[in-house]
């Protein structure tokens, strides 16, 4: 569990010797999406005086109603809804159209009267990176993503207001490999002074200096660009970091209550030692250590807000991530876990550290609860069909992805389907999706005037009101009560999950396989403080591993698509 407290410097993080393991995090499919269906279209009425709302952004639909103003909306504006007429259900307001005139002209870096450049991050595989790719059934063609992250931004350029301007993306291939912090901070500086964007989409995923050096330079950095950093790091660097996913002391708050709310002052009774089931839970912790003491202050904050509710953290165990030593490691681990009396053992670890830690509680005779705390694709069926499939039986948790759906159904196909006729080329699209939608979102709430303090601005106004459902995202920036602090990130609400050994199914990537995890009381999702005292744990008869039909909100609106006419 990360540290709330940023690094004073960018670091060289000891994931560097594994980075073509974590890599195939980049391949998973992250649904991303947001919250409430969105019907109908038209619009009409006289055109007033452009009047902008209260932060100085444009007039949005909503703003419009609320002062009975009347004004043509135009052809890409759904007013039965006021949202943005695409079959999204992540579509922003409609704001008025942007009907020339002055738009600020070259008013930031990289942003110019008729143009906006955004550099297209591309991390170069090695040739072991290569084989796990096609291992995995993954594309590893940066030229096909290239080209998915083009379509992407065809699509939103097309329908969402850019006031004038085109979105013009220049790839930028990284000089090192993803934990390099030299290298990285040296594509941030040719991204800045030779490129001259104004945005990055993506960056290094195993270290934060290409984001810091691009912050401390005014350039946004968007998406999956940068370690899993907290809302502090976040803070300082406003407003010029914008991640997907909650950041992980975010994260945290939702994991322990979680822990206080379900299963503290209970019999562990999903343990696999039947002699476990019949005991109170202990909680033990097994967390990785960047041997920086980065993590430590959100773990001791997890602690205390559990002691709060009366629940006690037997033993907190830290471990190094280094392959080399994983089994002594994780010998190590288990035994103190068995000396502690755990019956419930709380993994907030790397993605592949549980595979020798399972297997080694098998050696050792040890089948206690496995709490997923879900951060770093623990809670993906591409990552947990490596571990030891007697104890992962008995693995359940909290998971900030989304419940999976088909991709005959998944939005982020489905809109370049409409959009072109085609799917997306790159089997990644999942990840490429992410910044585009960030970038477009912000640019199109922020004005003509774009700058980064607009663009903050833009995504502070999206709303924060939308329905919660199984397979999207509520999603919120700025203060909306759901945090409490300032929020940068994408994600706010929560499912659970437990794993099903049984099942059979394509993993995320595409895979066949036997072991799938299920989404509790189908799907359900809580924003922090929303718990209830039953989540369903283990009601199979309630859950479900991956939807391949939607209903009700989860349901984008529908339009008639643009490929019908070119087709």
């Amino acid at each position: 569990m990360p540290d709330p407290t940023p690094p004073a410097a960018p670091r060289r993080s000891t994931l560097r010797r594994y980075a073509p393991l974590v890599a195939v995090v980049a391949v998973i499919a992250i649904v991303v999406g947001v919250i409430a269906a969105v019907s109908g279209g038209g619009g009409g009425g006289t055109k007033p005086k452009a009047s902008p709302g209260p932060s100085g952004g444009p007039l949005t639909f909503d703003q419009a109603k609320a002062r009975g103003l009347n004004v043509n909306w135009g052809p890409k504006c759904d007013t039965n809804t006021g949202r943005v007429a695409v079959p999204l259900s992540y579509a922003p307001p409609c704001v008025q159209p942007w009907n020339g005139g002055d738009n600020g002209g070259a008013i930031a870096p990289g942003v110019t009267a008729d143009t906006i450049t955004i550099a297209l991050y591309q991390t170069q595989p090695d040739p072991l990176q290569q084989a796990i790719f096609q291992s995995n059934g993954s594309d590893e063609s940066l030229n096909a993503e290239l080209r998915t992250v083009q379509a992407y931004v065809d699509f939103f350029q097309t329908h969402y207001e850019t006031y004038g301007r085109k979105i013009r993306v220049v790839p930028i291939k990284a000089s090192g490999d993803p934990t390099d912090d030299v290298a990285a901070k040296a594509d941030a500086v040719k991204v800045a002074t030779e490129l001259h964007a104004f945005a990055s989409f993506g960056g290094p995923s195993l270290t934060n200096a290409y984001a810091d050096e691009l912050a401390r330079r005014g350039v946004l950095c968007l998406g999956e660009c940068t370690l899993a950093e907290t809302t502090d790091f976040l803070r300082t660097r406003a407003p010029y970091v914008w991640p997907g996913l909650p950041a992980p002391d975010q994260a945290a708050i939702a994991w322990a209550q979680f822990v206080y709310t379900e299963l503290s002052g209970k019999p562990a009774v999903h343990a696999g030692d039947p002699k476990l089931r019949r005991q109170k839970r202990t909680f033990g912790i097994v967390r990785f250590d960047d041997g920086l003491g980065t993590f430590d202050a959100t773990a001791a904050a997890f602690k205390a807000t559990l002691a709060q509710h009366h629940t006690q953290v037997a033993v907190d165990l830290k471990y190094p991530f280094d392959l080399s030593q994983a089994q002594a490691q994780a010998r190590t681990v288990v035994a103190s876990l068995k000396t502690a009396g755990v019956t419930s053992v709380v993994v907030a670890a790397d993605p592949i550290f549980p595979s020798y830690l399972t297997k080694e509680a098998t050696a050792q005779g040890y089948f206690p609860e496995w709490v997923v705390m879900g951060y770093a694709y623990t809670d993906t069926a591409v990552f947990a069909r490596t571990y030891d499939q007697r104890q992962w039986a008995h693995a359940f948790g909290v998971s900030a992805l989304p419940a999976r759906t088909a991709e005959s159904v998944d939005q982020f196909a489905t809109i370049l389907q409409w959009q072109t006729g085609k799917p997306p080329e790159a089997k990644t699209y999942p990840v490429l999706v992410e910044s585009p939608l960030i970038f477009f979102t912000g640019v199109h709430l922020a004005g003509p005037h774009l700058t980064a303090a607009t663009f903050r601005d833009g995504l502070f106004r999206y709303p924060a009101d939308r329905p919660i459902v199984p397979t999207l995202l509520h999603t919120s920036w700025g203060n909306h009560g759901i945090w409490p602090s300032t929020d940068y990130t994408w994600g706010d609400d929560f499912t659970v999950i437990w794993w099903d050994p049984n099942v059979s199914g394509p993993d995320e990537v595409g895979n066949a396989g036997k072991g799938l995890y299920r989404y509790a009381l189908g799907g359900a999702r809580y924003l922090p403080g929303q718990w209830p005292k039953d989540v369903g744990l283990y009601n199979t008869a309630q859950s479900f591993t991956v939807l391949r039909t939607l209903s009700g909100d989860e349901k984008p609106p529908t339009y008639p698509s643009p490929a019908s006419t070119t087709h």
